[in-house]
């Protein structure tokens, strides 16, 4: 294997010096420096008169000292939004306690304190994967949950529970179970 590498790397030697080009058998030397005049032309002063008046904003001025007030604003806080009058915060509020308080109906179940996440099927037995605020539950059909729902089943694809204080019956949707 070592010498059909060096066999290779050989030849390839032997090509690269026979079509290298010629170099007439002379060794460049270092490089030389060379001068030559050029014409210096002085620019031509701007005078401020040329600045024509609409471009005085874009003029350059000399630096000026801060103004203390301006010193003082110069980091203050800033913001795009605009400021909110305490004024009409104060009316806002004032509306909403002349709301009147919504009443909670006696006879109507709270909403429903859970989220699909999923369904496994298992043996021909569906189990649903619901999350309850902070935790995870297993549900299977006629689970109690949250000791306030019973869980009764699919149905036209949304999950069915029963708020067992007022046995009333509340739906899930979750859309396509495949």
């Amino acid at each position: 294997m070592k010498k059909a590498v060096l066999g290779g790397a050989a030849v390839a030697t032997l090509l690269a010096a026979l079509f290298a080009p010629e170099d007439e058998g002379s060794i460049v030397g270092p490089a030389t420096a060379t001068t030559r005049q050029v014409e210096r032309v002085a620019p031509a002063p701007l005078a401020a008169a040329t600045v024509p008046p609409t471009n005085r904003a874009l003029a350059i001025e000399p630096r000026r000292a801060l103004e203390d007030e301006e010193a003082a604003t110069l980091f203050a806080k800033q913001s795009w939004q605009p400021e909110t009058p305490k004024k009409i915060m104060l009316d806002q509020q004032a509306a909403q306690a002349a709301l009147p308080v919504a009443r909670v109906d006696a006879n109507t179940p709270p909403p429903l304190p859970f989220q699909f996440l999923g369904r496994f099927v298992d043996e021909g037995k569906a189990a649903y994967f619901l999350q309850a605020g902070e935790r995870n539950v297993v549900a299977r059909p006629g689970d109690t949950l949250e000791e306030r729902y019973r869980f009764d089943g699919v149905v036209q694809g949304s999950l069915q529970f029963t708020y067992l204080p007022l046995n009333l019956k509340q739906t899930l949707a979750v859309g396509d179970l495949n």
